[in-house]
């Protein structure tokens, strides 16, 4: 398909650099596929050197693949004429540099060419474009790389197919999968090509004589177990391309060669339709009753999750559909993956007829070390950063004077491991979940998982705490970047503990993202952690354990599963007794204060807690590892809010004020910008309260903007509802509207019953306005039970209960 250029682009270097990365190419690869130095296609690409525009017709046009999209080669031949003050040239006309030339020579040649049993899905645009990376340009090394069940020979095959009649002498394609030893690879293409036997001359020789004038395509697939150091495979290949002008190479490997002509190719999984096509024509061939359906595409879709959308996984799980239903079959591969990818075709190589056979294939190819950190790797759900993989491994037998970098690096060079750049820039190291199974049953035969899972568990406890004190001051948003790709990692990590039943490590890691789940909305995964450790509260000292009810009470106003949780306040208050750190004294009372009946006595206890609050930051107690339970600062700042939030509700305006400007002034010392954002939101209630609208609207927009900017889920929770309702008491009500649908899907998101009580009670009102009284009546049953939940008697003011949530 064309593409239209990108008119955005402005410089010939910027659109170079796109094209070539569209191409799959680094520096290197482009340099070698047009005979120019990588340090000219550097300078090319920052624009430092003005482009030759017939060079950049002859070479790099065909070397980008560009023959059949004339819109992105005419862009680029214009911007290297724009960038040397010239006029463009006459339009350009593509024209393919090889004839195809059949002759009884290349009949014979291609004889040996395997014709595919089945045909090859959802590669369509990968041929198109490999064909053309192969006769475009100059560089004639290509290696197809990439991990166990890719695909990479039935690719290899479709390419050969398409090119060989572009070969005067054809193609070959010489399957290598069963050569080990290096020095036997001349004469296996000996022997593949057919040449005469008899000869005295080294198997090398005769090759090279051979191929030196013939014009040929030559595949050499499963190579990786060749690639080494002064291999003499590798150095083969180098030798051929020298001596043999137009013969090209296409090698499948899970490494790349490392010569200077190599092209490369990532062969990825399939995209998610194309992996269902796969999986449904497969099992068509074994079932013919079996097809797609509306009921069954979410389990084949799960189905082709489940094993990476790997080309192989989903030809040995479809060869299962006689049998088997797609149910049947995603529980058996949720269950133990690779026990499920067996029984591949008697017509496929031994090493892929299971995947666990064609990634212990690569497995085998690894030296100890190399062995050791795929198997840490397998401990980490969804990747890991550098630093966590660092912790977890260090335990692992080291060769003397090599560093983990060399064997990592070593790993993605052989397509088992995957880098991801995160938006911080910072690499990010996946593996495949078939790979990652297969690794942690080496670690498990290896008698090192438990191990492994131990320093998985202080990697993300040492990471959260770390993070813990940053999420609330600037660095909030680089710390949450860096946090949210770590929750599976977390969840597993903390499933260890209650597998293995250390319910004391369990409860430092609660306790150790308690903030993060806050912040972040998570507050009811964050709860149901806490409660699994209520039946084993007592094997925890009275500190970790006042700690760990604390955090269970910030989140239960949110649920109707952990009402009512008035039923632990005595357990609290002999636990106080025990406790000497104020500023848990500070958030416990806190909670107390929310049981107390009436206004007076609830600020006694408001009050109370925010004496002890003051009482933490002179006298500090407890350690960092308690988290946010002990950020006297942070517990301070938030009571003050919470306090002068419950006054403004109250209509206790003059009494607001004081707490409210304490606490925006702790704030800004802090750097808490989400606490100003409450301040912000509170003070726009207030203006709410006193009949400004126009000063509501600014102050609670301003509000919500902030905590939108921080993604600080509770602010937006809390807030972008009462802007809904005050934008629509100012008669916009299009926009009052969508800010009370969004907040309708926040609530839900969050499962906060709560605020949903309140976002209902604002769309009935949104309902009476627009003299809709089904739809009024509608909304306020929803809310009514949720509000009956929570409501005590002196504390009801409105249809809406209001107790601002805090640490």
């Amino acid at each position: 398909m064309n593409e239209r250029p990108d008119i955005t682009i402005t410089t010939f270097g910027e659109l170079l650099k796109r094209l070539r990365k569209r191409a799959g190419m680094t520096q290197d690869d482009l340099a070698a596929a047009t005979g120019y130095s990588r340090s000219l296609i550097g300078s090319l690409e920052r624009d430092d050197r003005l482009p030759d525009v017939e060079v950049v017709i002859q070479a790099y046009l065909p070397a980008l693949g560009l023959q059949d999209e004339p819109l992105l080669a005419a862009r680029l031949v214009e911007l290297a004429a724009f960038a040397r003050g010239e006029r463009p040239p006459a339009p350009l006309t593509f024209l393919r540099e090889r004839r195809v030339v059949i002759t009884e020579e290349a009949q014979e040649a291609t004889s040996c060419w395997p014709v595919p049993p089945t045909e090859i899905l959802g590669r369509d645009p990968e041929i198109n474009h490999l064909c053309d990376r192969l006769m475009g340009h100059g560089g004639r090394l290509l290696t197809l790389i990439g991990p166990p069940g890719v695909g990479k020979t039935r690719l290899a095959q479709a390419i050969g197919s398409q090119l060989l009649r572009f070969y005067r002498d054809g193609a070959c394609f010489v399957p290598l999968a069963a050569v080990n030893t290096p020095e036997i690879v001349a004469s296996t293409l000996v022997a593949a090509l057919n040449l005469p036997a008899g000869s005295t001359r080294p198997p090398r020789i005769r090759l090279i004589e051979h191929l030196r004038h013939k014009e040929m395509l030559l595949v050499l697939d499963n190579f990786e177990q060749l690639v080494a150091a002064d291999s003499p495979a590798v150095a083969l290949v180098a030798e051929l391309l020298a001596a043999c002008p137009a013969l090209c190479l296409l090698i499948t490997s899970r490494e790349r060669l490392h010569l200077r002509a190599e092209q490369r190719y990532r062969v990825q999984p399939l995209a998610l339709t194309d992996a269902v096509a796969l999986f449904v024509q497969r099992s068509a061939a074994v079932d013919v009753e079996f097809a797609l359906t509306d009921a069954n595409r979410p389990t084949i879709e799960a189905i082709c999750e489940q094993v990476d959308r790997l080309p192989l996984a989903l030809e040995l799980c479809a060869a299962q559909a006689d049998f088997l239903s797609p149910s049947q079959l995603l529980a058996g591969l949720q269950d133990r993956r690779l026990e499920q990818l067996v029984g591949g075709a008697q017509d496929l190589p031994p090493q892929q007829r299971t995947l666990r056979k064609a990634i212990e294939y690569s497995y085998d190819l690894l030296d100890n070390e190399e062995r050791a950190l795929l198997r840490s790797l397998g401990v980490f759900v969804g990747g890991c950063a550098l630093e966590e993989l660092e912790i977890v491994d260090t335990w692992a037998p080291k060769i003397p004077g090599r560093a983990l970098s060399s064997s990592l690096h070593a790993l993605i060079g052989k397509s088992l491991v995957r880098v991801e750049t995160t938006p911080g820039g910072a690499g990010r190291f996946m593996l495949l979940e078939t790979i990652r199974e297969y690794a942690l049953e080496r670690a498990r035969a290896e008698g090192e998982e438990d191990q492994l899972r131990r320093r998985h568990y202080a990697a993300y406890l040492q990471l959260f705490r770390t993070a813990d004190r940053h999420l609330r001051g600037l660095e909030v948003i680089a710390w949450l970047a860096r946090l949210e790709p770590e929750q599976d990692n977390l969840r597993a990590a903390l499933q260890w503990t209650l597998d293995e039943r250390h319910h004391e490590d369990m409860a430092w890691l609660v306790l150790a993202v308690a903030w993060f789940c806050f912040y972040t909305g998570r507050w009811q995964e964050s709860a149901r952690w806490a409660a699994q450790l209520r039946p084993y509260q007592e094997t925890l000292n009275a500190d970790l354990r006042l700690a760990i009810l604390i955090n269970l009470y910030r989140v239960s106003r949110a649920s109707e599963a952990f009402q009512p949780m008035d039923r632990y306040t005595d357990e609290m208050l002999e636990l106080l007794e025990i406790c000497s750190d104020k500023t848990v004294h500070a958030l416990a009372w806190y909670h107390i204060a929310g049981n107390r009946a009436g206004l007076a006595e609830a600020s006694a206890a408001w009050e109370r807690a925010i004496a002890y609050a003051r009482a933490g930051r002179e006298e500090p107690g407890l350690g960092l590892e308690f988290g946010v339970a002990t950020d006297s600062n942070c517990a301070l700042s938030a009571l003050l809010w919470a306090y002068a939030d419950i006054l403004v509700e109250y209509g206790a305006f003059a009494r607001a004020a004081p707490p409210l400007t304490e606490s925006s002034e702790l704030s800004r010392m802090r750097g808490n910008r989400y606490r100003t954002a409450d301040s912000l939101g509170t003070a726009g209630r207030l203006a709410l309260l006193r009949g400004d609208m126009t000063e509501a609207h600014a102050l609670l927009h301003e509000a919500v903007t902030l905590a939108g900017d921080l993604k600080y889920q509770q602010t937006l929770g809390e807030f972008q509802s009462v802007l809904g309702l005050v934008t629509l008491y100012s008669g916009d009500v299009p926009e009052a509207r969508r800010l009370l649908d969004d907040s309708l899907r926040l609530c839900l998101d969050l499962n906060d019953m709560w605020l949903l009580a309140r976002v209902c009670t604002y769309l009935a009102e949104m309902a009476l306005w627009e003299g809709q009284l089904d739809e009024a009546e509608r909304w306020l049953a929803q809310s009514l039970p949720i509000t009956a939940m929570r409501t005590r008697a002196a504390w009801t003011r409105s249809s809406v209960l209001w107790w601002p949530r805090v640490w």
